[in-house]
């Protein structure tokens, strides 16, 4: 039994006519015929009469087009379903980030989302080397993370490609000794108290390692560690683009300053996927719109 002899059932039983049926299926009477006698065999039953009347459905007949017409109307129901389906999973990603690109991927998402009616993101925040870790596990179609080309490159299951370079920065609210400084150096920066993001990248812990700071907080909670910057004198490291366009840092309550130090202080940000993961317009738009937000195109 087949899907195309349960349409010739419907379609004789409807034209009560083998040959009208054949007509509107586009095939030979012949090839209807053979397909319901087979079919008849197989159920070991006749579906049809056959006189010179025409063609009259049987009692078993009218339950093979009864089941007949449920079949095909739950086939037709299915192909629709899986066609919504497919459009909305071409439209679906599941991005991961690093905190860094936290507030970036806030603004993206607004523009992204402006221009994609029916796209659906579903966000993750995660530490760079738990992104790497678990990007195919996971089955993130992108991720954002601050990373060496050296370290991407020991990795052989990724795509990578460069967005920005960003500059370690601290950021201190208006209570803070260093809040009228235009840039700190490494003086400046030495046994003051730090609290840091529970992800934080290792060169963050690195800088806080060499500067000696105490840490006095470690939290997920991005809000919590911005409401006590703002009313403490604690500060945290971010990069320069991190919070650049903050509420309060476009407002002054929160302020970002940079280091003056060497090249260290940069890092560079990179978009990465898994490599059996295909490159599609939805995924490149999406790119594209991290790059002009992190260069400041808008």
């Amino acid at each position: 039994m087949n899907f195309e002899q349960l349409e010739y059932v419907v379609s004789i039983a409807n034209e009560k006519s083998i040959s009208k049926a054949a007509k509107k299926l586009h095939i030979s009477p012949s090839g209807v015929s053979q397909a319901i006698s087979q079919l008849e065999r197989e159920l070991e039953i006749n579906i049809f009469n056959r006189s010179r009347g025409g063609i009259t459905l049987t009692i078993e007949g009218e339950l093979v087009l009864s089941r007949s017409v449920e079949i095909l109307n739950n086939l037709k129901e299915l192909k629709e379903q899986l066609s919504d389906f497919k459009e909305t999973r071409v439209k679906h990603m599941k991005i991961a980030c690093a905190p860094t690109f936290t507030y970036t991927i806030h603004d993206v998402l607004k523009k992204y989302s402006g221009n994609n009616n029916g796209a659906t993101i579903e966000l993750i925040e995660q530490g760079t080397p738990q992104i790497i870790n678990n990007l195919t596990k996971e089955d993130y179609d992108l991720a954002l993370v601050v990373s060496s080309k050296a370290e991407l490159e020991k990795e052989n299951n990724i795509n990578f490609e460069f967005l920005s370079k960003g500059k370690v920065c601290i950021i201190v609210g208006k209570n803070s000794p260093l809040y009228e400084l235009d840039y700190v150096t490494a003086e400046d920066l030495l046994y003051q108290k730090v609290v840091m993001y529970t992800f934080s990248n290792k060169n963050f812990l690195q800088l806080a390692k060499k500067f000696k700071n105490e840490i006095v907080l470690k939290s997920n909670r991005t809000m919590t560690l911005i409401e006590i910057i703002k009313e403490g004198r604690v500060f945290t490291f971010v990069h320069n683009t991190t919070l650049k366009y903050f509420p309060e840092v476009l407002s002054g309550e929160l302020k970002i300053i940079p280091i003056k130090e060497t090249d260290y202080f940069y890092q560079d940000f990179w978009v990465i996927s898994p490599i059996t993961k295909e490159n599609t317009s939805d995924k490149n738009e999406f790119i594209k719109c991290v790059k002009d937000h992190l260069n400041g195109i808008f």
